[in-house]
């Protein structure tokens, strides 16, 4: 196989076969009965990916040329777009009282609370104004909004709420500096309901800042409903630190976005070795600044989907939240943080991983034999614990919810290739016989 990133270069060469992979890989998904864990990609958006500076699209070739696996990777979108997933991180009660210690008194958190509030219908109106001139046949938001739901109810992919999350950070790239632009981040989630609920009995008549305000909102309705229908909810209590994910962005946050396997010549650890190259690369450009002293790496996936669920953790993206972000299918979503510090170390041991796995060594490092033993043992006792996760799974759950049986006999066979692996280490010191 040959790894090569599609640029623009030679797009014309690869994106039909992308594309043609994408709709291979959703019918076979179908027939397997996993419908609406993927979804397809056009062609339009995957040249998007590969004339954009900051996203990265790779692929996997075969002796022949043909594309074997293919991955996407992003950074750098707009703040709290659909895709932003730092978002989810910033949200509820821990998150709030967060931000509140970011300010020397309650009165200066309210100014804030209640200003940017008024900037995100003003971001508002500008992505509606935005959205009528593209769609003139509809006489108003409302119109359109009533046209999705009949279509498909307040599905995954609402083209109108992404469209309204794209125009409104638009408008606070355009109109604000950074400080308003961090401030809209961190009050992103908030509601009339955080209004009332922080000035309370505060709110006087004789204040006509909030008379203006609460008349304004009233008018204001298919705002609410557009927002109070997209509310995330996050099911359950996170059990990691979460505040480490308080500083995530969209510049600093890199997505693992897609990765996908022809069905009919799935290698072992291709998808796998795809990303990591995208991942290297996303590395090594975003700490070329001094300043930079964090990268966040991301995914989202369907909890059913375990293989996307394989592919995150085997790159440290343990911490997750399950969610749903929309009245949308509910998603897990899935981070870690690198330090500055910790960069190097990181992508050493990732190298050795799948050098060690997958027998992926294209500049031909030398690996020693302690490593080489370390890296079987940490991937048998995550392969012995998902195993043993997978049953428990199934006895407790009698609908198997998530679970696919094939799993369990695949994560059995990987225990006894890894075992066999590590005994024939010991006893062949030359370390040939090596890999998973």
């Amino acid at each position: 196989m040959d790894i090569i990133e599609i640029t623009k270069n030679n797009e014309k060469q690869y994106l039909e076969q992308i594309a043609e992979l994408e709709q291979i890989v959703l019918e076979a998904m179908k027939k397997e009965g996993r419908d609406g864990q993927l979804f397809a990609t056009g062609k339009e958006d995957i040249s998007e990916y590969i004339h954009s500076e900051e996203n990265t699209v790779m692929v996997a070739t075969d002796e022949d040329g043909n594309v074997r696996a293919v991955t996407y990777v992003t950074q750098g979108q707009k703040p709290f777009t659909y895709n932003d997933i730092t978002k989810y991180f910033k949200f509820g009660s821990d998150y709030k009282q967060y931000v509140r210690t970011q300010y020397k008194n309650g009165q200066e958190y309210k100014r804030d609370l209640l200003d940017i509030y008024k900037i995100k219908i003003q971001g508002f109106e500008y992505a509606k104004r935005r959205i009528l001139q593209e769609h003139p046949e509809m006489k108003n938001l409302q119109e359109f909004l009533e046209q999705e739901i009949s279509e498909n109810g307040f599905h995954e992919k609402s083209e109108l709420r992404e469209k309204i999350n794209r125009y409104m950070s638009e408008y606070i790239l355009q109109n604000f500096d950074e400080s308003v632009q961090k401030k809209y981040e961190q009050f992103y989630w908030i509601t009339t309901e955080d209004i009332s609920e922080e000035f309370g009995k505060e709110i006087k008549d004789t204040n006509i800042q909030i008379q203006e305000y609460e008349r304004f909102m009233q008018s204001q309705l298919e705002y609410e409903e557009i927002l109070g229908k997209s509310k995330l909810k996050i099911y359950e209590k996170p059990t990691f630190e979460s505040q480490k994910y308080y500083t995530a962005n969209t510049n600093n946050a890199v997505e693992l976005d897609t990765y996908i396997t022809s069905p009919n010549n799935r290698d072992k650890g291709l998808a796998k070795i795809i990303v990591f190259e995208a991942i290297k690369k996303h590395m090594r450009k975003h700490f070329e600044n001094p300043e930079n002293k964090e990268i966040f790496l991301c995914s989202t996936l369907h909890r059913d989907n375990l293989l996307s669920k394989y592919v995150s953790e085997f790159f440290g993206l343990t911490d997750s939240l399950f969610v749903n972000r929309r009245q949308g299918r509910d998603r897990e979503v899935h981070i870690c943080r690198i330090l500055r510090e910790e960069a190097m170390d990181y992508l050493v041991s990732m190298t050795d991983k799948i050098a060690v796995l997958y027998r992926y060594n294209p500049y031909q490092k030398s690996i020693s034999i302690s490593t080489r033993k370390k890296v079987l043992e940490e991937q048998l006792r995550y392969e012995e614990n998902e195993h043993n996760r997978l049953i428990t799974a199934k006895a407790t759950n009698k609908k198997f919810n998530g679970i696919n049986v094939k799993f369990i006999e695949s994560k059995l066979q990987k225990v006894k290739r890894l075992k066999k692996a590590i005994q024939e280490l010991d006893q062949y010191r030359g370390g040939e016989n090596y890999g998973e």
